[in-house]
């Protein structure tokens, strides 16, 4: 929708606003500051446990052989939009891919046909319309829906520029429906939101947008960008509009190794930040805005919230709550909860505005990539993601609160830290947000491999009250340097649980501290067959690998396995950028049995990793467990 247009629009709808104000007397101001109520969730005490789910996309069926990339929202009316990309090449942009939508009336039970937000151009010159994200402006009733708009060139391949002819460029675009999203107009903002015209590259963060609801940004709309700034690095935005979406403005750029972010209003009305580690740390990125989030203050690492490098939700579970009140401070996430691997699928509560996060449940073990949650009329939430870590379609799931049996009771400890070969002691504390008595049936420790620890559980805790558990910890004189989790699994007398992730730090020698050291295990067979092997079966094989320094490093590896070597193949083990103690699984190599090895009568991977930090390599041989082929 050009601007003309769109000013035709408001202005149509400020003359029919002032013919009501001739009638009634209201003023323009007094009819916009009431926007129709959102939707919260059901308290976990007031339903039975419930978790549901049923596939709305599936690969190869409804004219697309490829769906990815799920956004969901909640129309004022209370229908269920769920929008996502159909990828006509299996490509992201720039593919000639369309924003597909499905429609719910009845609270997600059933879902009328697939219709389009925005229909990509199959034939040359190609256009595509890709990674959909939603905010409804409650205030107007009014459905925006933020893409990308892709001719020539992807997010890594983009140019600077920002004509919206440039086939060079990746461009945002925004498509408004006034009805409740059954029609759309659409606009190119790349102008609009790129104050410096050095970046390269930008686009809207799937899933969902917010509008603000505290203070004196109250019906601020904020969506989130990446870009790539002037200098190649991944920066989060915030791009907001404080007309109900006539225009929209960027923030401030903040951060480095960015990527897909959320963001969300806490219960004070400050805004947090939530992002996606292009770095690669295996944890979620955090900062938060005081002005509504034109700008951010520092960006810190969650270890609370591991992640693969992935897209995620994180959306309030009351946002009608009252400013400063208990249920405004209740926050729902979920992601693929692993720090290496596009799986566990896992929703996590907080009750403190995302200080911690107790209450978590896995609702998908196997693959799982991108997630999107909305509370829905009926008090549920709503979740569409991502199966099978992104290859599986599209799939709709409901839960209540209730399903996630947990108890608002965050276990944290402040400096643990421990030489390995000893034993130390430190303090727990256990916080009771329950509101009310909690009896602890049992509290546990998850310790790595070859640790040990020992403590005694509190009896109870009254609400709104704390407790000390002194704990002792040893670590075996084997473990490497660096920061391990420890995960605290608190058990009331119910049968509810919390679970926190502590931090505990073993310091490091000079040696591991040198710039691109890294370990490597695995290379053991993950398929093994119990009747012989014969020529032409594959033999699968899987690696981790962790950077020990306090450097971020790239790591290369060959040797005699396929879908390994980056110089042969496209599928690989190569790692760009692994974080300081970050971790990555590769399981993509194999190796295809032949004849000389059935002679042999065995088969040994083999393989050497070379390690990039700055102006140091460093290579680490490798051999992997020895393959009785007879």
């Amino acid at each position: 929708m050009s601007r003309f247009s769109r000013r035709l629009h408001w202005q149509a709808g400020l003359a029919s606003l002032s013919a009501v104000v001739a009638l009634t007397g209201v003023t323009p101001t007094a009819a916009a500051a009431e926007p129709a109520p959102d939707f919260d969730a059901t308290p976990p005490q007031a339903g039975t446990p419930f978790y549901a789910e049923q596939q709305l996309a599936t690969n190869g069926e409804g004219g697309f052989p490829n769906y990815r990339i799920p956004a969901l929202t909640i129309t004022n009316g209370g229908d269920i939009l769920a929008s996502y990309d159909g990828r006509p090449t299996s490509m992201d942009a720039p593919g000639p891919n369309s924003i597909v939508q499905r429609r719910s009336t009845d609270g997600g039970t059933t879902w009328g046909e697939p219709t389009f937000v925005h229909k990509g151009k199959v034939e040359a010159p190609i256009e595509g319309y890709s990674d959909p994200s939603y905010i409804v402006d409650r205030h107007t009733g009014d459905i925006f829906n933020f893409h990308v708009k892709s001719f020539d060139k992807g997010f890594g391949g983009s140019q600077a520029g920002v004509d919206p002819d440039n086939r060079n460029a990746l461009h945002a675009e925004v498509s408004v429906s006034r009805d409740d999203g059954r029609t759309w107009e659409h606009e190119v903002i790349t102008a609009d939101i790129t104050t410096d015209l050095g970046w390269r590259s930008r686009f809207a963060a799937a899933g969902r947008g917010i509008q603000l609801k505290y203070g004196e940004h109250a019906g601020r709309l904020i969506q989130q960008f990446t870009i790539i700034n002037a200098a190649g690095a991944f920066q989060a935005m915030s791009v907001y509009s404080d007309d109900h979406g006539k225009s929209w403005k960027a923030g401030k750029p903040v951060g480095v190794g960015m990527d897909e972010n959320k963001t969300v209003e806490l219960s004070d009305g400050r805004v947090m930040l939530n992002s996606r580690d292009s770095q690669r740390s295996g944890y979620r990125k955090v900062a938060i805005s005081e002005d509504g989030g034109v700008t951010y203050g520092e960006v810190t690492i969650d270890r609370e919230l591991p992640d693969p490098t992935n897209n995620a939700s994180i959306v309030r579970a009351y946002p009608n709550a009252p400013k400063g009140s208990d249920r405004a401070k209740v926050l729902l996430f979920s992601n693929a909860g692993s720090t290496s691997q596009r799986a566990n699928g896992t929703i996590r509560m907080s009750f403190d505005d995302g200080e911690t996060w107790p209450v978590s449940r896995v609702f998908q073990p196997g693959g799982m990539a991108y997630s999107t949650l909305a509370t829905l009329p009926n008090g549920n939430m709503g979740l569409l993601y991502e199966p099978g870590g992104g290859n599986a379609g599209i799939r709709f799931a409901q839960f209540n609160l209730a399903w996630l049996n947990g108890v608002a009771a965050p276990v944290t400890a402040s400096g643990a830290s421990l030489e390995r070969g000893t034993t130390q002691s430190f303090e727990l504390t256990v916080t009771n947000q329950s509101g009310s008595t909690l009896h602890v049936q049992d509290l546990a420790l998850t310790v790595p491999a070859g640790w040990s620890y020992d403590l005694t559980a509190p009896d109870r805790i009254l609400p709104d009250a704390s407790a000390t558990v002194k704990t002792t910890l040893t670590a075996p004189a084997s473990a490497r340097g660096g920061a391990y989790p420890v995960i605290a699994t608190l058990t009331d007398a119910k049968g509810h649980t919390s679970k926190s992730t502590l931090t505990v730090q073993v310091p490091k020698t000079e040696d591991e501290l040198t710039p691109g050291r890294i370990l490597v295990t695995g290379g053991k067979l993950t398929n093994p067959q119990t009747d012989g092997y014969q020529v032409g079966d594959e033999l699968a094989f899987t690696y981790t690998v962790t950077n020990l320094s306090d450097a971020a490093t790239t790591v290369a590896p060959s040797g005699n396995l396929e879908d390994f070597d980056p110089a042969t193949a496209a599928r690989n083990c190569r790692w760009r950028g692994l974080a300081a103690d970050a971790s990555y699984t590769c399981t993509t190599p194999y190796h295809v049995v032949t004849q000389e090895d059935l002679t042999a009568g065995h088969f040994t991977p083999r393989s050497s990793w070379t390690s990039t930090s700055g102006n140091t390599v460093t290579a680490v041989e490798h051999t992997g467990e020895r393959i009785n082929l007879g």
